[in-house]
């Protein structure tokens, strides 16, 4: 590895659950001798990445890290970076984009890019609450929730919206575990009849999912090509979106297969 390489892999050791790292700890992570790590630590310490306590000896982040952070806020915010990877999934799939974040018994719209691209195109309501049950979003979330706050958010009754909407928990349950399995999921006219709705999971800096990358597409022009098409560059958006979010949790699909 480069000498670059190895000073990106001592960065990305640390995290909120590892706020501080030190050189025993590092090296152990890292599986490298502490002659090397210790080398490395020094010129990130002299480059103001790292801090070095002077008391417990441990590294933590220094004020480069808040300096750049500042200048990436300022000069490209989260909101137009999402926007940006949203747009650009309009002009790949030809279809409505949205993205989405859990809210208590729903996911709520956080940012939608309607296509210009084609004549007829699916609304999307940015007040309206999404279902987890009777979404696309809803299902590509829950299936990348632990049991405990899977079985929490399925404990209630399942209102129907269309004639297709899943109303039984174990229905959902099989909707949810497709999606586990395949990394996204499929939703056709179960919330609006005439809508082909399709979502990748997206993560936070905590390498937990937040929400949903969604296309939603009218059914008269949803066919097993455009299909496919959507997946692979829909669950691109959705690893893309967690990057800039954070995350380090990257899920691998079938939609590229």
């Amino acid at each position: 590895m480069s000498t670059v390489e190895n000073a990106l892999e001592v960065l990305d050791l640390f995290h909120e659950a590892r706020p501080s790292v030190g050189l025993s700890e590092a090296a152990r992570l890292l599986n490298r001798d502490k002659a090397t790590v210790q080398r490395y630590l020094s010129a990130l310490e002299a480059q103001g990445f790292l801090e070095q306590d002077p008391l417990s000896r441990v590294y933590h982040l220094g004020p480069a890290v808040t300096r750049l952070s500042s200048v990436r806020n300022l000069t490209y915010p989260i909101e137009t970076a999402v926007k940006n990877v949203l747009s650009d999934l309009v002009q790949k799939t030809g279809e409505t984009a949205h993205l989405t974040h859990h809210q208590k018994t729903g996911l709520s719209e956080v940012a939608i890019v309607e296509t210009s691209l084609k004549g007829t195109r699916v609304y999307i309501d940015p007040a309206e609450i999404l279902p987890f049950h009777a979404t696309a979003s809803g299902i590509a979330y829950l299936s990348r929730v632990d049991e405990k706050q899977l079985r929490r958010l399925l404990d209630r009754a399942f209102k129907q919206f269309t004639d297709t909407t899943p109303i039984a928990r174990e229905s959902v349950l099989d909707l949810v575990t497709k999606a586990r399995e395949i990394g996204y999921s499929q939703m056709f006219g179960t919330f609006e009849t005439d809508v082909v709705g399709m979502a990748a999971p997206v993560f936070n800096m905590a390498d937990e999912v937040c929400g949903a990358v969604a296309v939603a597409t009218p059914r008269s022009r949803f066919d097993t090509q455009a299909g496919a098409n959507i997946a692979v560059h829909m669950c691109e958006a959705a690893q893309t979106i967690s990057r800039i979010y954070g995350a380090r949790r990257m899920l691998a699909s079938k939609a590229a297969e």
